[in-house]
């Protein structure tokens, strides 16, 4: 088995091919070419901490198990701890291929997935960039946009620490694709109303910016809060919007923005058009009533199996990781389980 570190996983990580991978297992989503993943969700409260286990296949052969887990060591006025790891396996021979420290796996995987969305759905021309949430996933997600609309010229960050924007921004702006591009904390309404481009990366339980500001033809990317009973998205932006899907299966029951809006009214069944992997090329003509874009982004295993599979196959060739045999006497052949 080949285990990579953290520093591997940033060395063997393109971001043009990792946005490839997230639109590729979009599209085999779409077509119902994977099987339905597994996912738990274990948590306690005393003290507190969480695991997120989330398991997806790709064919016969590939199959990958990732568990998020999280604490607070320190009590709950204590940094959260947090770690990830990934398991790549063949399946068709039962043997671990890999094991992947997953934590910037996991900020280049979901900000591809949001990246591959937004390239699909943004106008071509977009020049202005709003990004609510200055948390881990932020700066990937802001990177990747970058990516997919080179044209990006100003960058608005809207968070709730202003310590924590400070340090995003001074991220952004180390990045040299973000020489001459404007990078500033600005506040909701203003991000709102400017933005060609919206994503959000927040754990709110609530709407994070002015729906009616949003101005028509904008493309928003709600990736964070996927909880029942939270959202980032307020009724005004819903009633606007054409909602695009990473996967239809159970988002209306997992995914606040979409549940709250339906049992509101502001939001209709129709108005979610299609998973994404399902829309060719061409623009994508707005529903009548709607003047946004929206793409819903809960994450799928399928993104964990593809991005895994690209990276182990590029290690393999270079020969990076360390090599570890957990075969034991028997071969893996035997033994009681």
């Amino acid at each position: 088995m080949r285990v990579l570190s953290e520093a591997d996983v940033e060395s063997l990580t393109v971001i043009p091919d990792a946005i490839a991978l997230a639109w590729e297992a979009y599209c085999l989503q779409a077509k119902g070419s994977v099987p339905a993943p597994l996912r738990g969700d274990l948590r306690r409260d005393d003290p507190k901490a969480g695991c997120l286990m989330l398991v997806g296949a790709n064919g016969p052969d590939h199959l990958a198990v990732k568990s998020n887990v999280h604490a607070y060591p320190g009590g709950l006025d204590a940094p959260r701890r947090w770690n990830s790891l990934l398991t790549l396996w063949d399946w068709r021979r039962a043997e671990p291929r890999a094991l992947i420290a997953a934590r910037a796996f996991n900020d280049h995987r979901t900000a591809a997935g949001f990246a591959a969305g937004a390239n699909r759905l943004a106008r071509p021309d977009a020049t202005t960039l709003a990004v609510f949430g200055a948390g881990k996933s932020a700066p990937m997600a802001v990177r990747y946009m970058k990516a997919v609309r080179p044209s990006l010229d100003r960058v608005m960050l809207v968070g709730r620490d202003p310590g924590r924007v400070a340090a995003l921004a001074g991220t952004v702006r180390s990045w040299s694709e973000f020489a001459g591009v404007e990078v500033a904390s600005v506040s909701a309404q203003d991000a709102a109303a400017a933005a060609d481009i919206i994503v959000t990366v927040t754990t709110s339980e609530a709407p994070v910016f002015p729906g009616a500001a949003v101005k028509p033809g904008a493309c928003i990317v709600l990736g964070g809060a996927n909880r029942p009973g939270a959202r980032e998205a307020d009724d005004a932006l819903m009633v606007r919007a054409d909602i695009y899907l990473d996967a239809r299966a159970g988002v209306t029951e997992k995914a606040g923005d979409i549940r709250l809006a339906l049992a509101s009214g502001a939001l209709r069944p129709d108005q979610m058009r299609a998973e994404i992997g399902t829309c060719g090329e061409g623009p994508l003509p707005l529903s009548p009533g709607s003047d946004v874009l929206v793409f819903k982004s809960m994450g799928l295993a399928i993104q964990d199996v593809v991005l895994a599979q690209h990276l182990v196959e590029i290690a393999e060739q270079r020969g990076l990781g360390q090599i570890v045999d957990l075969a034991g006497a028997d071969g893996g052949k035997g033994g009681h389980v």
